[in-house]
């Protein structure tokens, strides 16, 4: 008796041990292995299956930008647009309002569903997921799953709200989906919630597929990795605050653009930091970073100036992007990141950010500046205009297949541009 008392009273000594909270940051939940359910893993697929394209927001187009691009059709929603919509495989258009309803389109325009997402809108840019799922994260704190049918197949609170959900969201190859801000949280393909785990800062832009797990900007300039079950570790910091976040080049240097007047570049294995690009003396730089299929990263300042610039700070591209503006200086982008230009642009600066450049595998670049002016670039330097003023404010462009680009306006239009 004495000999059962005293291992009753070990083992609930050890129990209590294990029922005490964990000291972990990243915290997952339980799964339910009696309830059999179907799991695809692999990339998402689509021409534009998230912002930013792919899962590093290289901006990289996988199909072919039209050139010379021409309208084919246009559309209004009937309100306004505030993220970026996604394409799927078969050329299907997706985009949420910032009323709480999100439209399909077939490629040729015709709508195909028109679901409301509760009593509040989309907070963060769509993003389809491996099985095909469109997930949505409303500003009420919850994430949404819609079939290809537009009928609700999850809704899973979150347990935050507002800006602290605005990141974009990564869609994961195993299927999973990591949402955020202030905090992320890992979803499987249910819309489960499979871990949660606070930042020390709340995330800006994008979440990146990095090489070690989840890659997180903080607005601050900090950048941390997440990895459930351990918490993020923060893996070292731009030294000044980001507005749009980063993309990834390579397989681990990450490139923002830092206070709007340096591009730096960040190396997720080490931490360490190095200026690409300094302030060139026109103006802001818009965000985020685009990166060359040749390995060069690509931006453009708010004057309409359009550069890229290699690892090592030299120029390998430069156009003029916006009406009026004639350089005669020198480059923007001098050896070793340390530009000096002298203000060489006959157009005023717009203060508003213009929508991040697209490239595709031959070298074509589309862009849409904040005046409205939106065409498609050849390596050459040719530049052919769909319009001087398509929309009075475009909020991003997305390709939708071979010869074809969606511009979406802030004013609720979506206009396809083809051959």
């Amino acid at each position: 008796m004495k000999t059962s008392s005293r291992l009753g009273a070990a083992l609930a000594v050890v129990a209590g041990f294990f029922a005490q909270p964990a000291p972990e940051i990243a915290h997952a939940e339980g799964i339910d292995t009696t309830r059999p359910y179907t799991v695809v893993v692999g990339p998402p697929r689509g021409h534009a299956p998230s912002e930013r394209v792919d899962a590093r927001r290289t901006g990289q187009s996988r199909s072919r930008l039209p050139f010379p691009p021409v309208d084919k059709w246009r559309r209004h929603l009937g309100g306004s647009i505030e993220v970026p919509p996604v394409v799927d495989e078969s050329g299907r258009i997706y985009v949420a309002l910032s009323v709480p309803e999100v439209v399909a389109y077939s490629p040729d325009g015709k709508e195909i569903f028109r679901t409301r997402l509760g009593s509040a809108p989309a907070i963060a840019p769509p993003v389809l997921t491996s099985d095909g799922t469109l997930l949505l994260v409303t500003s009420a704190g919850t994430a949404v799953g819609l079939g290809r049918d537009g009928r609700v197949r999850f809704a899973t609170p979150l347990g935050q709200r507002g800006r602290d959900l605005d990141v974009a969201p990564l869609a994961r190859s195993d299927g999973s989906v990591v949402v955020g801000g202030r905090a992320l949280v890992e979803l499987d393909a249910n819309g489960g919630v499979r871990a949660r785990a606070s930042l020390p800062e709340r995330a800006v832009g994008a979440l990146i597929e990095g090489p070690e797990g989840t890659v997180a900007t903080g607005e601050s300039g900090g950048v941390y990795v997440f990895r459930p079950p351990n918490p993020p570790r923060k893996v070292g910091t731009f030294g000044g605050p980001l507005r749009r976040g980063a993309a990834l080049e390579g397989g681990r240097t990450l490139l923002a653009v830092v206070n709007g007047k340096s591009l730096v570049g960040l190396d997720v294995k080490t931490g360490l930091t190095h200026v690409r690009a300094g302030d060139v003396g026109l103006g802001t730089y818009d965000e985020p970073v685009t990166i060359h299929p040749r390995g060069f990263a690509m931006l453009t300042t708010s004057m309409g100036l359009l550069f890229g610039v290699d690892a090592a700070g030299n120029e390998r591209l430069r156009m003029v992007l916006d009406k009026g503006a004639q350089p005669t200086g020198p480059d923007p982008a001098a050896a070793g990141g340390t530009a000096a230009a002298t203000g060489f642009f006959n157009a005023p600066a717009d203060a508003r950010p213009s929508p991040a450049l697209l490239v595709d595998a031959e070298g074509r670049v589309a862009f849409a500046r904040q005046g409205g002016r939106v065409g498609v670039a050849r390596p050459d330097g040719n530049v052919a205009l769909v319009s001087e003023k398509l929309c009075a404010a475009p909020v991003a462009m997305q390709p939708a297949g071979d010869d074809k680009l969606l511009v979406a306006c802030r004013d609720g239009t979506i206009w396809m541009l083809g051959l």
